[in-house]
């Protein structure tokens, strides 16, 4: 299995004056990229983690190669920045025959045994497995619910991330979507704004 870890989006709503990209963006002393990073590499699960650049993303392109430079698990591919969908279909059919863990690099909860879970749960047959949570866990938690849908009468968020079997890729990338709802923490704080920063630092500094 190979990680797609997506780190190439513009980060508008961080309204950081500073300039700095939003996967770069600390949290207990640590960029947001680092602590994904982190949770990919110590779950064991992948034989490489790939992540995905745009040309909106310069300085986090950088900081990757240079982690490149430094482990054989580590590579890069950069994308015309079109956003989050669009970059995944145009990487996708490069990873054939593979499944690939598509995870955003905004999810600083992320931790190893999350990802192992996340796995664990998801049917080797099925061709794209989307990991939701409940909107209701979502706004209890303080955090403004982005990508919202309803199924049934209940309405749910998307984590960020999927399960994509690369081999039932055809033409284009419409494959037939499954959803796991996992109402954790670890996956709920996909962040987007300063304030989701601050509220994720939070619940780090607490769990100590």
């Amino acid at each position: 299995m190979i990680a797609a870890l997506m780190c190439g989006g513009k980060g508008a709503r961080m309204n950081d004056a500073s300039g700095i990209e939003k996967p770069l963006q600390r949290i207990k002393n640590q960029t947001m990229i680092d602590r994904v990073l982190h949770a990919l590499l110590s779950s064991q699960m992948f034989e490489k983690i790939v992540a995905i650049t745009s040309v909106n993303s310069p300085r986090t392109s950088s900081f990757i190669q240079n982690l490149c430079d430094s482990s054989t698990h580590i590579e890069v591919m950069e994308t015309a920045g079109h956003g989050f969908s669009q970059d995944l279909s145009a990487i996708l059919s490069s990873f054939k025959p593979a499944r690939v863990f598509v995870v955003p690099a905004d999810l600083p909860l992320l931790n190893a045994k999350t990802v192992q879970g996340i796995i664990a749960r998801c049917q080797i047959n099925r061709p794209c497995v989307s990991i939701l949570l409940d909107k209701a866990f979502i706004e209890k938690l303080g955090i403004t619910a982005s990508v919202v849908f309803s199924v049934k009468a209940t309405y749910y968020c998307h984590s960020g991330i999927s399960i994509i079997d690369c081999s039932k890729l055809k033409f284009g990338w419409n494959l037939t979507e499954y959803y796991i709802i996992m109402n954790e923490i670890e996956i709920a704080f996909n962040v987007n704004t300063k304030r989701e920063l601050e509220l994720a630092e939070s619940i780090l500094e607490n769990s100590l």
